[in-house]
């Protein structure tokens, strides 16, 4: 990883990258508020604790896009293909407990886990993102040591190249609709990224 990349760079590209999301989503992040709410009602938001940087723990906010009988709505069912439920968490990029390319947060129950894993550790090292390796080339549902394999790729290679092109193959399966599908989102080649 560059360092200086990685302590000042990286903050710059996260929050130039969301003001430009919050820009152009805006008025979509409204829709989709309003749709929530007429889709299911309130809460609107859909909140949980999660483990960031460090271990420390924080709120991840998500668009809601289960009833209360936990199911996933019509309208949920597009937000999540396309990713859109995940916009809230512009604004905690904003706030500094996110970046926007990195691991995704851990549950709770995972961190004990995690730290049972040899450099899993390193991971922590990390903060969270909005999108990255894992999420383009792993199942739906990784393992944890799954997960794991991709962010220690993604920790020791970290650069601002790096973190482009993920937000744009980010951006290319977001148009796609494809984040729920099976599988790797974007083939990979070779050994390339």
């Amino acid at each position: 990883m560059t360092w200086g990349y990685r302590l000042v760079g990286k903050r710059l590209f996260d929050v130039g990258l969301a003001l430009v999301g919050l820009c152009l989503f805006a008025l979509p992040m409204v829709g989709i508020a309003l749709g929530v709410w007429m889709d299911s009602g309130y809460p609107i938001l859909f909140r949980q604790i999660r483990i960031g940087h460090a271990g420390k723990p924080f709120l991840l906010w998500k668009f809601r896009t289960m009833n209360e009988a936990g199911t996933v709505t019509g309208l949920g069912r597009i937000l999540r293909a396309t990713a859109m439920d995940e916009l809230p968490q512009l604004f905690q990029i904003l706030l500094g407990q996110m970046s926007f390319v990195g691991p995704r947060p851990l549950i709770p129950e995972e961190l004990r886990q995690l730290q049972a894993i040899p450099e899993g550790n390193r991971r922590l090292l990390l903060k969270p993102g909005l999108t990255g390796l894992a999420q383009l080339y792993s199942d739906k549902s990784p393992s944890l040591t799954q997960r794991l394999r991709w962010d220690l790729l993604y920790a020791k290679g970290c650069s601002l190249w790096l973190d482009g092109t993920i937000v744009a193959k980010s951006i290319w399966v977001t148009t796609r609709g494809g984040w729920e599908q099976p599988g790797s989102k974007v083939p990979l080649k070779g050994n390339t990224l």
